[in-house]
């Protein structure tokens, strides 16, 4: 249970990040960096650190293993912008129930039958993600955002179902240490590939603000896929129980964490489609 406790407590507190680092003017890519060299850093030192690049290279989820990296720096990036300018709430849940994707995947990949339930769960869980982004006509400086949200859910659950498929592959007997490690460490060579592209100084890295809020950052975001694949292999709960609790887990954190510390506020209609997304978890994973 604690690696589940973890999992949604390291999750929630990316959202809260992005958050204050808003607050603090941090420049978010430079901040996205720092955060995949620390959380590179962790994975690193939790593995065993004898294994040697040419080991690494021949491992069998090496080739995917690019691909997840890349785009975990995109999916961040826009987790970043939509909980600035859309609001911690909504980015949330449209983040977590982008776990409607990886869930079509495997339908798709691994041929798992498609039953009423299902389809009702779909159905309940794309309502629930329109409805939690909809703002009134007086609200036009959230409402010039909402494309973040709905982007986020297309990448996370993107990137959720090719996570997915590595841990059902490769990682069901260890391994997910130097696995993160890989990982993060791609996602912060594409960062630095972006600030060359565009030109940005280095320096900037070293700002103190940029440092502690992408190592503060950095922790968090280890700790939220470390936690997950732990879950996953070690908490003996099924994987759909697994997703179950820790989406609810998160979704419920992070509204709450929006409401009272942010003070976000929701529409009626946001709120309907916060709990419309909590029964389609249930439905789906249950």
């Amino acid at each position: 249970m604690l690696y589940l406790l973890f999992a949604i407590l390291s999750s929630a507190g990316i959202f809260v990040c992005f958050k204050y680092l808003e607050k603090y003017k941090v420049d978010i890519l430079l901040a996205i960096i720092i955060n995949y060299i620390t959380a590179s850093v962790c994975g690193f030192l939790l593995s065993d650190s004898n294994i040697t690049f040419t080991q690494i290279v021949h491992q069998p989820w090496f080739n995917i293993s690019f691909i997840i990296g890349t785009a975990f720096i995109a999916a961040f990036f826009i987790i970043g912008r939509s909980t600035q300018k859309a609001g911690i709430s909504i980015t949330t849940l449209a983040s977590k129930m982008s776990f409607v994707l990886p869930m079509i995947f495997s339908i798709v990949f691994y041929q798992e039958a498609i039953s009423t339930q299902k389809i009702i769960g779909f159905v309940l869980a794309i309502s629930a993600v329109l409805l939690s982004i909809y703002k009134d006509q007086t609200d036009a400086t959230q409402r010039k955002y909402l494309w973040l949200p709905i982007l986020l859910f297309f990448v996370a659950g993107t990137v959720d179902s090719l996570v997915k498929y590595a841990q059902e592959e490769y990682l069901t007997s260890g391994g997910q240490e130097i696995f993160s490690t890989l990982l993060f460490a791609i996602a912060a060579i594409s960062g630095f590939v972006v600030l060359i592209i565009k030109k940005q100084n280095f320096k900037e890295l070293f700002r103190a603000k940029v440092l502690i809020g992408g190592l503060l950052l950095g922790l968090v975001n280890f700790g939220s896929l470390h936690f997950l694949i732990a879950s996953l292999n070690k908490s003996g709960f099924d994987s759909s129980v697994v997703f179950s609790i820790i989406n609810i887990g998160i979704v419920a954190v992070s509204v709450l964490i929006g409401i009272g510390i942010f003070r976000e506020k929701l529409n009626k209609i946001n709120l309907l489609g916060i709990v419309l997304a909590i029964i389609a978890i249930f439905i789906l994973t249950n």
